[in-house]
């Protein structure tokens, strides 16, 4: 894993997006693989220059006083042999540095698997947590000299959404279901006009369609739960 010295100005030749699913973006990311494809790793996207490659080690971060607990949590996937669990183990919270590093690994695996089927709890998990808006420490945000703090935590926010929602558009891609592939077709007004309050209204009733439709769906082709590992597992906690 690399660490990125100035991240508004780093690229490479493989360009992922948070905010559109990769089914739209075959177009774009050919143009853009091409605009860079003289380049091995990372680049400067203003000065189309090689960028030095700086891997991230605990140590590193320690010597230069710029640990970061969900960074080296995230350093720690790459290592893992089950990922899928590791994933899942940032399931559950209201920090945005967490939302967006789960919705992220989520995708990644996803679509490097190119299967549904062992992805739909990780989905699942993204539609649950939806609905939540996610909070961010002051030093997870990367503000600018220029920049308006406030807007700056209101766009973290917008991007939070936004990949947990690519993440279940991407599912819908893999698995076919079309609903689920345009699932921002459904959600009226508020997200063309970045109004959040109320998208979470609307999100009331969408997630639970997407629930449902992703249940009935894995059903359907056999895939619920059919792992024998998963029966055998118990919680104390409550159930929704």
């Amino acid at each position: 894993m690399s660490l990125l010295a100035d991240p508004s100005d780093t690229t490479c030749k493989y360009q992922h997006r948070k905010d559109l699913p990769n089914f739209v973006l075959d177009e774009a990311r050919s143009e853009h693989a091409a605009e860079f494809a003289a380049f091995s790793g990372l680049v400067s996207l203003s000065r189309h220059e090689a960028e030095p490659k700086v891997y991230y080690s605990e140590k590193f971060s320690w010597d230069h006083r710029s640990f970061d607990p969900t960074l080296n949590a995230l350093a720690g996937y790459h290592k893992s042999e089950r990922r899928w669990l590791y994933i899942q183990a940032f399931a559950g919270g209201v920090d945005g540095q967490h939302a967006l590093v789960h919705s992220c690994l989520t995708r990644r695996y996803l679509n490097q698997c190119d299967n549904w089927t062992s992805s739909y709890r990780l989905v699942l998990a993204l539609v649950d947590e939806m609905r939540l808006p996610p909070t961010f420490a002051p030093r997870a945000l990367l503000v600018e000299d220029t920049d308006d703090p406030c807007e700056v935590e209101a766009e973290a926010r917008w991007d939070v959404f936004f990949s947990r929602l690519t993440g279940l558009q991407e599912y819908g891609w893999h698995a076919g279901v079309e609903e689920l592939m345009w699932a921002s077709d459904g959600l009226n007004g508020s997200l063309s006009e970045l109004n959040w309050d109320g998208l979470v209204t609307e999100l009331d009733d969408a997630c639970n369609q997407w629930t449902e439709r992703i249940i009935k769906h894995t059903s359907d082709n056999g895939a619920w739960f059919s792992q024998g590992a998963d029966r055998n597992v118990s919680t104390s906690l409550r159930q929704p």
